[in-house]
Parts: C-alpha cells; sequence; structure tokens
C-alpha cells in the first residue's frame, strides 16, 4: 500500500513538469500584439487573419470620343475665310468680315438686316451655320443664299473674299453631301494690299470703254483709277520715283484713288506703283498714245484697264472682262 500510494504522489508531480516541456514545443502566442494592417483579430480569440488590400489606379480611363458628332480623324478638311484687315478705321465690311471669320453667324445676320449689300454677308452666314451644324436643311439654305449672291466687284476684296469662299464650300458639300467637314482658317490675308490693275476713267468717275490698255494723249490729262486693295496710299512713284501727282476725287482710308496724268515729257510709258502703312505688292503701266484721246468713250464694251505685274503669285482674284470679279468656284 505504501509503495502504491507513494508512486501516486510521485505522478502527480511530474505533472507540472511534463506540461512545461510540452509548452516549450508550442508557437509563440500573438496576445497583447497589436494588428497590423490588413489583420483583424476575431470575438473568439482566434488569431487574426489577414485581409486583401485594395488597389487604386493611378489614372481614370477616357470615357467616350472628343465630343458628340466631332469630326474623324479622316473629315475632310475645308478652309474658312483667311484673316482680314482689323484696324479702329476698319469699314463696316470690316467689321462684318471679322463677325464671319469668328463664326458669329446668327451676328452678321442680325448686322446687316436691311443693308444694300446684305446679300454677300448672308449667304455667308447661311454657310457658317451649315458647317457648324452639318444640317442638309442648312446647306440647302446656304445653296440658295449663294445662288441669290450678285457679282461682286474687284474692288470690294472683302465681299469678293467672302463670295469665293461661301461657293467653294458649297461646292464641296455638293461633291460630298455626307461629310461633316474639319474646318481649318484660310490661308493668307484676305485683302493683300495690291495694285491689280490701272482703269482709264471720265470726268466722273466712270470706265471709259474701248482702250486695249491703259492709256491716253502724251498731253497729259487722261485720269485714270488705281485698281486693287489698300488702306492709305502715301507716294504714288512713277518708274519707281515718288511723283508729284494730281489727285482726282477724295482720299479716304479704304477709298479707290484716281490722279490725273502729267504729260510724256519723252517718255512712251510710265510704270506706277504706290507706298502704304504696310508694303504694296505689283505695279501696273500707262502708255501715252496720241491715237487715244483722253476720256474718249469708243463701241467696245472692255473698258482701258491694264493688269498689274509683280504681284505675288495666287493673290490676285481673277477679273472678267467687264472689269468685274468673278469667285473662284460657282455655286
Amino acid at each position: 500500500m505504501k509503495c502504491q500510494s507513494r508512486s501516486h504522489i510521485i505522478g502527480l508531480a511530474l505533472v507540472p513538469v511534463l506540461m512545461l516541456s510540452l509548452s516549450a514545443c508550442l508557437p509563440p502566442s500573438s496576445d497583447g500584439v497589436p494588428p497590423g494592417p490588413g489583420s483583424a483579430s476575431s470575438s473568439d480569440g482566434t488569431s487574426a487573419q489577414t485581409l486583401p488590400s485594395v488597389v487604386v489606379p493611378t489614372a481614370s480611363q477616357p470615357v467616350g470620343p472628343a465630343g458628340p458628332g466631332a469630326p474623324q480623324a479622316e473629315a475632310p478638311v475645308v478652309r474658312w475665310v483667311p484673316i482680314g484687315p482689323v484696324g479702329p478705321n476698319d469699314p463696316t465690311s470690316g467689321q462684318r468680315y471679322l463677325l464671319l471669320q469668328q463664326f458669329q453667324c446668327d451676328a452678321l445676320t442680325q448686322s446687316v438686316e436691311g443693308a444694300d449689300d446684305a446679300a454677300v454677308w448672308l449667304a455667308g452666314a447661311a454657310v457658317c451655320r451649315a458647317l457648324q451644324s452639318g444640317s442638309q436643311q442648312d446647306w440647302q439654305r446656304a445653296s440658295i443664299a449663294v445662288a441669290a449672291t450678285p457679282r461682286i466687284p474687284q474692288t470690294q476684296c472683302l465681299e469678293f473674299r467672302v463670295a469665293a469662299t461661301s461657293a467653294a464650300l458649297l461646292a464641296q458639300h455638293r461633291s460630298n453631301p455626307g461629310a461633316t467637314f474639319k474646318v481649318e482658317p484660310g490661308q493668307g490675308e484676305a485683302c493683300p494690299r495690291q495694285l491689280v490693275g490701272l482703269t482709264v476713267v471720265d470726268d466722273e468717275l466712270r470706265p471709259v470703254p474701248g482702250t486695249a490698255r491703259a492709256s491716253g494723249p502724251r498731253s497729259g490729262g487722261t485720269i485714270v483709277r488705281l485698281d486693287g486693295y489698300y488702306v492709305r496710299v502715301g507716294d504714288v512713284l512713277f518708274d519707281g520715283v515718288p511723283a508729284d501727282v494730281e489727285f482726282v476725287g477724295d482720299r479716304n482710308d479704304y477709298g479707290t484713288i484716281q490722279l490725273r496724268m502729267p504729260p510724256a515729257n519723252g517718255r512712251d510709258s510710265v510704270r506706277i506703283s504706290i507706298t502704304d502703312t504696310v508694303d504694296v505688292a505689283g505695279t501696273v503701266t500707262f502708255y501715252y498714245d496720241d491715237s487715244t484721246p483722253s476720256g474718249s468713250p469708243a463701241p467696245s464694251e472692255t473698258a482701258g484697264t491694264a493688269p498689274a505685274t509683280g504681284a505675288p503669285s495666287g493673290t490676285a482674284p481673277p477679273t472678267s472682262t467687264s472689269g468685274e470679279a468673278t469667285p473662284t468656284a460657282a455655286p
């Protein structure tokens, strides 16, 4: 009995030692250690589990195309009216031209209400709207407006440019009626300052028909008109030398200049050029010819107009035999 009791007592004494030995083999407890990012402790005291982190993109994906109804990359390119003269003394036509250049179609229409020269500007405004909307109905209105545009004189350079551009864009629409055009500014200037011709006129400043070229008697006195576009004429040059000439009529900015030719003084012809606030391209030639009396009308319908020489290629608008300009593309 004593041996059995002694063994029982020894066994009970060894239990704590055995438990300590087994605890050394277990992994360390996480109790008391704060959870790291992405981890959480369960309410029943079990070990924390790591959660997946959320990935945030660095840039958002673009949504949709560049804009509704935007022309495709391969859309046909059309040229709008180029830049025109801008200044404090611009005539009314310059102010209207600026509205058209800036695509203020409705403002342009309102500005010409009741004007005698409204037709060409209304045509430009109609084409302006059609380009913006792409509507076939607007293109039909533009076609009617362009067809109603009268022939524009060459001296009205801004109006001429509007008529030519409107007719050209309408022709492009007709050749590709379903296209949405990509509009870019016109190249160059609407009205580069230049001489494009010389016309013999009478005392009422009306063109004198019947002469094949600008000419008059050697005694002088022939009145000639300088055709082209200029703003403020400074000097008139004869053969490159400033000349003391007699001007006929008013000399207003943007106005047409007429002058009375002096005697020949031994010359058969004289080359005329002008200066302005900027360079003016082109020269015109007057011929002294006693067989052509000054200011004497003849049966022919062709005015005595001399074309300019030395003007930049492609800048002078085409001219008809009647002295009026015709658009580069007919409506």
